[in-house]
């Protein structure tokens, strides 16, 4: 997920070919585990029904009612040339998905329900890399990190952060297809916001 908006100064940009939701289909994300097909089917390629339930661990009745959501909005196709009369194949068409930030004020609502999906299948990530985080090898577990922290900063200091924190994974991106010697799957997550505690207001002027 990005919230980005396209651009020819991101030649790097893994976004390029992501689905842009409007305040109709948004809702076809707004579930925890439609966005977790989704990035199935996005990470491993075309699926049935039946592969993703058992990949998942939900009903078969699950997932045929997720994927026809997910295909209803527009953000899986189905794959008839892998298809059968007994069985039908579905595919992401799309990599990844910009939520455009008009968005928050046109759908609040959807808007959040997207990203509280996100930030808990972004936990579940965490939480596995945590499990096996002393087991890595030597070089990559000093290589992969961790990290809070908390400043203050104006709007235009935050939005400027974020850009140069886009630029840096920009020059990182590549296809997770491409052979690189000794290489392996990253994942980055990214979070910086306002923080919402109101302990962390700044006191009022008494003036």
């Amino acid at each position: 997920m990005n919230d980005a908006v396209p651009s020819p100064d991101r030649p790097n940009d893994p976004f390029a070919n992501a689905a842009v939701p409007d305040a109709r289909s948004l809702r076809g994300l707004a579930h925890p585990l439609r966005l977790r097909i989704l990035s199935l089917l996005e990470k491993h390629g075309p699926a049935t029904g039946k592969a993703v339930a058992e990949r998942l661990g939900i009903t078969s009745a699950s997932a045929s009612y997720h994927l026809r959501q997910l295909l209803a909005y527009g953000f899986i196709e189905e794959a008839p040339e892998l298809g059968s009369t007994r069985e039908r194949w579905w595919r992401a068409p799309h990599r990844g998905f910009r939520l455009p930030e008009s968005l928050d004020t046109e759908a609040p609502e959807l808007s959040t329900a997207v990203r509280m999906a996100l930030a808990a299948r972004w936990a579940e990530d965490l939480n596995g890399a945590v499990q096996v985080w002393s087991a890595q090898p030597e070089g990559w577990r000093e290589a992969q990190v961790m990290s809070e922290r908390r400043t203050r900063l104006t709007v235009d200091e935050l939005a400027a952060l974020r850009e140069e924190i886009r630029a840096v994974l920009d020059r990182y991106a590549r296809d997770v297809e491409e052979a690189v010697p000794g290489g392996r799957v990253v994942t980055t997550h990214f979070a910086a916001f306002p923080s919402p505690g109101p302990d962390d207001e700044p006191p009022r002027d008494p003036a």
